[in-house]
């Protein structure tokens, strides 16, 4: 058998192309099917981590749980779906009405009408601290009627390395908040206003 013949025989040849083909597209729909997982899962541990929080924050609502309570409280209902090496930050602050959250404390008097605490303004010291402070909060889960902040940060390696090996970040974070007011199991005590000398 002559060279021309070969080349026409293996020219006509279609044994392994279907293996070839499949060659080519396993790549990418293994990268595909691995990137659907990754985000399937950490949207289901957002969502998770709503459904604990807003559960632990009306139990909280009630009065009696300690800032460390809630903590472990949130560690527990999301225990078993956390991968290994993830932390979580639980944030627990209080404020006196739903308006003051993430503010600075309130101005009482301002002389100069310009917004900021200078000599002779006072202020309603929203956490006691006797200070003024751009963020009114109490670090804790307040008194009665108080509004209560709850905030929960996931930080978690990624169930597969395929974000690491296109420039991505090898880490994901899941970040929720929520806030409730107390119930009323006792009077809500004002804020004292204070004045800056």
């Amino acid at each position: 058998m002559n060279i021309q013949s070969r080349l026409s025989r293996l020219n006509r040849d279609q044994d392994g192309a279907t293996l070839m083909e499949f060659g080519l597209i396993a790549g990418p729909l293994i990268a595909l099917l691995l990137g659907i997982m990754e985000i399937g899962y950490q949207g289901y541990i957002d969502t998770l981590s709503k459904s604990v929080m807003h559960k632990v924050a009306r139990q909280a609502s009630v009065g009696g749980k300690t800032e460390d309570d809630i903590k472990a409280d949130v560690i527990k209902g999301l225990g078993p779906l956390l991968l290994k090496n993830a932390t979580v930050e639980v944030k627990v602050r209080s404020y006196f009405e739903f308006t003051n959250i993430g503010k600075p404390e309130k101005l009482t008097t301002d002389l100069n009408s310009d917004g900021n605490l200078d000599s002779g303004d006072c202020y309603l010291d929203g956490n006691g601290n006797g200070v003024f402070d751009v963020n009114t909060g109490t670090i804790g889960t307040g008194g009665p009627d108080d509004i209560v902040n709850y905030e929960i940060t996931i930080d978690s390696p990624r169930i597969f390395p395929l974000a690491g090996m296109f420039g991505g970040s090898k880490r994901m974070t899941s970040y929720n908040a929520t806030a409730v007011r107390n119930q009323p199991f006792g009077t809500q005590v004002a804020d004292p206003e204070l004045c800056e000398p």
